[in-house]
């Protein structure tokens, strides 16, 4: 397979759609269909332009007969069931791959129904947002995110190069690893965060009931802090029990550096305290600021600037003679109006002192 032209999407949520947003601007593909269960969500994908057409069912649809690459971008507990629904039509050499967010749960129910003659590549992309459905979709959400593709063996490596390139077309940056160690890293850096900030606002939501004043004070860093914890709760449930025995050797790991804390705070060891926070503060600085990770960047904003030569220029230097440090600039959109642009600043101070200069000199802008 030298390319891959038509694509069906099963499932129009945020990855869903956001991919097709992704292969229809930045991609040679000519046809993309889409199915999804809660048909506001198709019409929206529609009307956004992620899909070109509407796969009804399927149950029998000659459409999944016609496509090069399914994508199956739905929760994972109905994979199986969805797999083999749709393996039956789709003609042989077709590709197939998900966006799970865990993969050895998944391979281990859909390892004995695969047909033969057809290609499943497991993968996983880095990246998201805790707004869910086609309205938050982003042509832009895959752009220097890491893309996570675990292959079965064999895998035959024309296919496999065909979905590499397209991901590469889209601005995904490919990561090779297998299931056991895609689920043991993101038990650690996606899942346990998700459980630490449901956890937190639990906890900060009892001493909540006992002083008004609380949630009315939890604002900046505690908002960012809990901001995942909106996630959807159907696929957080999905996730955890697919990846159970993961989470909870994280918790436990967690629960021991928790008790540590406590202990060295119980003893009022101030020397421990501070060396424990400067060994946190040293590694923190180890996490790459440019690349997008599972947790999107907190501290964005999306500028509005018209079209006239220098625009963008007039932005970066209203900021830069504010010593305003500018840590990744993206053109989103480019309009005949003029555009927008995306700003990532490193903390909280420097995004809300953009945010108020730019206010002031007449942008128009939203705050991600």
């Amino acid at each position: 397979m030298n390319r891959i032209d038509r694509i069906a999407i099963i499932g129009v949520g945020l990855l869903g759609a956001s991919l097709g947003l992704a292969c229809k601007r930045f991609t040679s593909v000519t046809e993309i269909v889409g199915y999804d269960q809660n048909k506001d969500h198709l019409k929206e994908a529609l009307e956004i332009g992620a899909i070109d057409g509407i796969i009804d069912n399927l149950e029998n649809n000659s459409l999944l007969g016609e496509v090069d690459l399914v994508v199956l971008a739905t929760p994972i507990s109905v994979i199986p069931d969805i797999l083999n629904k749709i393996q039956k039509q789709v003609r042989p050499g077709t590709i197939i791959t998900d966006v799970g967010s865990t993969k050895g749960w998944l391979m281990e129910k859909i390892n004995n129904q695969l047909r033969s003659d057809i290609t499943y590549i497991p993968g996983h992309p880095m990246t998201g947002s805790e707004v869910s459905g086609p309205g938050g979709a982003d042509a832009y959400l895959f752009e220097n995110a890491v893309y996570v593709l675990t292959p079965l063996e064999p895998t035959p490596e024309d296919r496999q190069q065909a979905l590499v390139e397209l991901l590469e077309e889209i601005g995904a940056k490919l990561l090779f690893m297998s299931p056991a160690e895609h689920d043991r890293i993101v038990a650690a850096v996606s899942h346990l965060p998700h459980v630490m900030a449901c956890t937190l606002v639990e906890a900060v939501g009892q001493a909540a009931r006992d002083d008004d004043h609380v949630f009315s004070l939890a604002a900046g860093g505690f908002k960012d802090t809990t901001r995942i914890a909106a996630g959807s709760p159907r696929m957080w449930t999905d996730i955890c029990l697919s990846n159970s025995e993961e989470i909870l050797e994280m918790i436990r790991t967690f629960k021991g550096e928790l008790a540590e804390f406590e202990r060295v705070l119980a003893a009022n060891k101030g020397e421990e305290l501070f060396n424990r926070f400067k060994q946190t503060q040293a590694l923190r600085q180890e996490i790459p600021e440019k690349k997008r990770g599972l947790i999107a960047s907190t501290y964005e904003l999306v500028v509005t600037i018209p079209d006239q030569p220098k625009a963008i220029g007039k932005v970066t230097s209203l900021l830069g003679e504010a010593g305003i440090n500018i840590s990744d600039i993206e053109l989103l959109q480019v309009r005949e109006s003029g555009g927008t642009l995306r700003l990532a600043f490193a903390d909280g101070e420097a995004l809300k002192l953009a945010e108020d200069l730019l206010r002031e000199a007449g942008y128009k802008l939203k705050v991600k």
